[in-house]
């Protein structure tokens, strides 16, 4: 049932991003001249970007949420199966793992386009996020358990089908027309394109070389030439930063903490934010037409599921990250 709604929404979608992509990289003769009106207030800190308020939440944390929910309906219909532990965090960093530019997405997750800070520079180095609270191994074998499959197989579709519908009513992502879900990959997709346009604006360039400039000291190699290209080759291999089992370092704790003070003190942070919030102020009339036929409510409903899960969710190992 759900795999169904996936598939058409995602069917859906195809139609946006192939024009979204043509209008972007192509350079289709339609003008960026609609403005938009930011979804958020501006905070540098937070990183908040004009289209925030419609990029939807992680697929992974929505689908566990609507399993949560739907599972009291789903015992009344005889099919009793209490879904395993997760966390929320687990299941963001999941979701950000999946929808990487480095995948093809045209529409990444919004992490990919922020900046690293003091607090995850301190607390993880270049270190991603620990996918360990997602219980991937967990969750797979509940959905392939043989006795849960044919529980589904023989109750009634229609008693399954209002349970999932209440759910996505529920947690607010009911979306039969496609509208919302088009929206946030727009959003999303706009947002990426943006983050990497502004790298090219001259006052970041200007930055970088000063951000440069001032993290001499911490004697990497093979230091590039600006923040985004942080964590060097060689900084990848010597502190094993693509694999999550690796342990932090202080010494790479330290680079990461002297990055994000140069990043501050260069001006480089204020000139990117700057530069990317510019650019997501206006969009084509064609971009802006799906924007607004959906609600920036997409941060309200990820505060939602965070805090169903938070209700709902079995409690994690004391050993989960």
């Amino acid at each position: 049932m759900q795999l169904t709604t996936r598939i058409a929404k995602t069917g859906a979608l195809a139609l946006v991003v192939i024009g979204l992509g043509a209008g972007v990289v192509h350079g289709l003769p339609e003008p960026v001249d609609v403005a938009v009106r930011p979804s958020v207030e501006q905070d540098q800190d937070a990183w908040a970007m004009p289209l925030d308020g419609w990029a939807q939440p992680g697929v992974r944390k929505q689908d566990y949420t609507e399993n949560l929910v739907v599972q009291p309906c789903l015992r009344r219909a005889g099919i009793d199966f209490p879904v395993p532990w997760a966390t929320a965090a687990g299941l963001d960093a999941l979701s950000d793992a999946d929808e990487t530019p480095e995948r093809g997405n045209p529409a990444p997750a919004l992490s990919w386009t922020r900046p690293l800070d003091a607090d995850l520079a301190r607390t993880r180095g270049y270190h991603g996020p620990s996918t360990a609270g997602a219980n991937e191994d967990g969750i797979r074998v509940w959905g392939q358990d043989p006795d849960r499959n044919a529980a589904f197989a023989t109750a009634s579709q229609t008693a399954v089908d209002r349970c999932f519908q209440d759910g996505y009513r529920t947690l607010g992502l009911a979306d039969a027309d496609g509208t919302e879900q088009s929206a946030s990959m727009t959003a999303k997709a706009l947002t990426s394109v943006a983050a990497a346009a502004a790298q090219q604006d001259a006052a970041v360039v200007t930055a970088a070389a000063q951000w440069r400039t001032c993290m001499a000291p911490s004697r990497v190699q093979d230091l590039p030439a600006s923040p985004a290209d942080m964590p060097s080759d060689t900084m990848r291999r010597q502190f094993g930063t693509d694999i999550g089992s690796t342990p932090v370092q202080d010494a790479e704790v330290a680079i990461a903490g002297r990055d994000v003070a140069c990043q501050e003190s260069s001006g480089y942070r204020q000139a990117l934010y700057d530069a990317e919030w510019d650019r997501l102020l206006h969009v084509t009339a064609t971009d802006a037409a799906v924007l607004r036929a959906a609600e920036p409510k997409q941060l309200v409903v990820d505060r939602r599921l965070d805090r169903t899960i938070q209700r709902l969710a079995p409690e994690a190992p004391a050993d989960v990250d």
